[in-house]
């Protein structure tokens, strides 16, 4: 098993955790997740633009189901809208 050590902002990390205790899950499990969806896709689950408009993410996703299956076995994710993208406040979009 790696390790892997990153430095990301303290104020983003809080938040980052936050989101994943109130998914059920540790942040250390969201990375896990994250890269195995990395690999499973050989890159990005998701396209990574300068989008011109922006509307909730998962707005019209079940994210219940979405992250027990995540949670069940990280390659069986749905994957996310292909014009995902962080806005400047580090919140996940996607273009319409």
């Amino acid at each position: 098993m790696a390790t892997i050590t990153v430095r990301y902002n303290d104020d983003s990390k809080a938040q980052a955790e936050a989101i994943a205790s109130a998914i059920g899950i540790s942040l250390s499990s969201a990375i896990s997740i994250f890269l195995n969806r990395f690999v499973a896709e050989k890159g990005f689950p998701f396209d990574v633009t300068a989008p011109s408009k922006t509307q909730a993410l998962f707005s019209d996703v079940d994210m219940d189901m979405l992250f027990s299956e995540a949670i069940k076995n990280s390659s069986a994710v749905a994957t996310l809208p292909p014009s995902a993208f962080l806005d400047e406040n580090g919140n996940l979009r996607h273009t319409e």
